[in-house]
Parts: structure tokens; C-alpha cells; sequence
């Protein structure tokens, strides 16, 4: 395994979830890694804007220290969410559709965590994860989206979940918070932000060259993987042409940073970290970032307290900010290999 790359099987699945809480089929595209008959299954899922393949380079790493390691991975798996990376293109019809019906009632039509959430637990559900050792990640947003998933259906828990950076907030959270503030941020950023390049070339050196320098500390690999997945090529109506822009189109990118579609009650929270906490299973695990980019030291208290204090263990991954997994790749993988062992 140490002197060779594991390429990702792909996989696609019929989920019944919702859309503004009506009951449709939505398709999800999934990467499984099959590596063993025995050990952990990891669930890996993205943060806003993020996609299935872009922890495609800490799983290769993840594996090529697997010889080493005090455990053993049976299988890992990474899905896109409904309307981002390769699941928006498939499920881009309904989307639309549920959009204009939004139109038509006046009401919001946007796909929300809600949403995501019974999504992510009709994949949990799913009778393929019977009798595995589920071990699920998420990051950032994905964090409100397991919360939900796990505490608002019925229960199918994973046997442990590894927290990175969650943005979780709560309904007494001031709007000088951290969270908010910068939640506020990023819906008024994705509304206006430039969204079409003539290509993915010239979309990179956009990246690279334009004075965003929190493109220019990701780790180039993982920055490849973005470009290519997270955005598609359209045909011009003319049909003269093309050009590229994000799957995940920037009306229905906004309303996820909103301090409400990370609201959770601090029951929520309590009760999975309870639950994961039971006899036989391994418990909540917390990596925060070094630098406070979103979530202060006020905020990390509110967190562990809304817990009730059950996270089983937290770490720090330094030189980090709030992008962990997609700037610091070998320190993220080494700390998830310890809360593996």
C-alpha cells in the first residue's frame, strides 16, 4: 500500500431526501476506497462550496502511512452534497425546478442544510454501512449538517465523529461573534463575487494571481482538485462557445453561510455527543485550527458547554487556519490518524 496510490472507486446512489422539506429522489455521486475486510469505514464530507474530491490528497497520504498505523481502515468514502461539485450537475433539473416553485409561492426555494441533512442520513441509512465501524467527518458547515442528520430522523449513528472546525452556533449567539460576523461576510462575498472565467486556466491564475492569498497557502494538489471539480464547462446559448463557473451557483451558495442554517440548540449537540459516548462506540472528536479565523476562544467554550463537556478529545492542528484539510495536509493527517489509534 506504502509504495502505491489508491484510486477511488465512484459510485452513484438514489437518495430519498427533501427539497424545502418536499420529499423527492436525489442522486448522489460517492468515492469509495475499498481497503480492507476489516477495520474503520470513514465518511468524509465537505464544507460549503467544497466537493467529494478534495480530500482525495490527505487520503492518499493517509494510506501511505496505513503500514505503520495502530488500526486498520476497511473502506473511506467522500460524497458531494446535493448541489455542490459533480452532485449539482446531476440533480441540477430539480433543483431549478424546486427554485422557480419557490418563485411562483414566494417562498424560499434554495436547498438548505435541512435539506443536506436528510440527505446525509438517507447515505448513512443506506444497507451497504450494516454492520460497519462508520466514522464520520465533517468540516465547517458539515458539522451543523451531521448535527441535524443525526438528532432530527431517525437514529443511525455513526460509531464515532471527528469535528473539524465546526461552525456550529446557537441561538443566543450575539451578532459580534466571530461566527457571525464572518458568516455575514461570506453571504454578502458569494452574491457579488465574479463567477465565470473563459477557462479553467485562466480561472487558476485568477486564483493564484489576483491577491488572493488564501488560495496561494492551499496545497497545490488539493487547489487542482477544486478547480477541476468544483466548477464545469457551459456551452454559450450561441453555442459558439464556453466558459467555466461554479456548480454551485452563487444564489444557492449565499443563504448556506447564514448564521440560521448553523443554528442548532445545544440539545442537538448534547445528545449526539451523549449518544456516541455509549458503551462500544468512540465518542465526538474536535480539531480546531491554530488561527482564529471563525471561531474564537469564546466561541470553542460555547461549543464544549453546549456538549456538556462529553467531546471524548480535541486538538489543535497547527500553522492552520480554518481551511485545515485543504492548506496543512500532513498535519491534518497525522492528527486524524491518532484519533483513529
Amino acid at each position: 500500500m506504502s509504495g502505491s496510490v489508491l484510486l477511488p472507486q465512484r459510485h452513484e446512489f438514489p437518495l430519498t431526501a427533501t427539497l424545502g422539506g418536499v420529499a423527492v429522489l436525489l442522486r448522489c455521486p460517492a468515492l469509495r476506497y475499498p481497503i480492507s475486510q476489516d477495520g474503520v469505514t470513514l465518511l468524509l464530507t465537505h464544507g460549503v462550496s467544497g466537493h467529494k474530491e478534495q480530500y482525495h490528497t490527505a487520503i492518499t497520504r493517509l494510506l501511505s502511512l496505513r503500514d505503520s498505523a495502530t488500526y486498520d481502515i476497511r473502506e473511506i468514502w467522500s460524497i458531494d452534497f446535493p448541489n455542490h461539485g459533480e452532485a449539482a450537475t446531476l440533480n441540477r433539473r430539480l433543483l431549478d425546478e424546486h427554485k422557480a416553485n419557490g418563485v411562483r409561492q414566494k417562498v424560499d426555494g434554495i436547498c438548505t442544510t435541512m435539506d443536506i441533512a436528510a440527505y446525509l442520513h438517507a447515505f448513512l441509512s443506506l444497507p451497504h454501512f450494516r454492520g460497519h465501524d462508520v466514522v464520520g467527518m465533517g468540516h465547517s458547515g458539515s458539522c451543523t449538517i451531521w448535527v441535524h442528520a443525526l438528532t432530527k430522523f431517525t437514529p443511525a449513528y455513526p460509531n464515532a465523529l471527528i469535528l473539524l472546525e465546526p461552525t456550529l452556533m446557537f441561538p443566543s449567539m450575539p451578532p459580534t461573534d466571530p461566527r457571525s460576523i464572518h458568516g455575514a461576510a461570506n453571504v454578502r462575498g458569494a452574491r457579488i463575487k465574479r463567477d465565470t472565467w473563459s477557462s479553467r486556466a485562466e480561472f487558476k491564475r485568477w486564483l493564484t494571481t489576483s491577491g488572493k492569498s488564501i488560495w496561494a497557502r492551499w496545497d497545490p494538489r488539493v487547489l487542482d482538485l477544486y478547480v477541476e471539480h468544483a466548477f464545469e464547462e457551459v456551452v454559450t446559448s450561441e453555442g459558439e462557445g464556453s466558459y467555466i463557473t461554479p456548480r454551485l451557483p452563487k444564489d444557492e451558495e449565499a443563504p448556506l453561510y447564514a448564521c440560521l442554517a448553523h443554528t442548532i440548540e445545544p440539545s442537538q449537540f448534547a445528545a449526539v455527543c451523549t449518544a456516541l459516548n455509549e458503551v462500544g462506540r468512540r465518542g465526538v472528536h474536535i480539531l480546531w485550527a491554530e488561527f482564529e479565523e471563525f471561531i474564537s476562544k469564546t466561541a470553542k467554550a460555547e461549543i464544549l458547554d453546549a456538549a456538556e463537556h462529553h467531546v471524548t478529545t480535541q486538538r489543535t492542528v497547527m500553522g492552520s487556519g480554518h481551511l485545515v484539510s485543504r492548506v496543512t495536509v500532513p498535519l491534518f493527517v497525522i492528527l486524524v490518524m491518532w484519533l483513529l489509534g
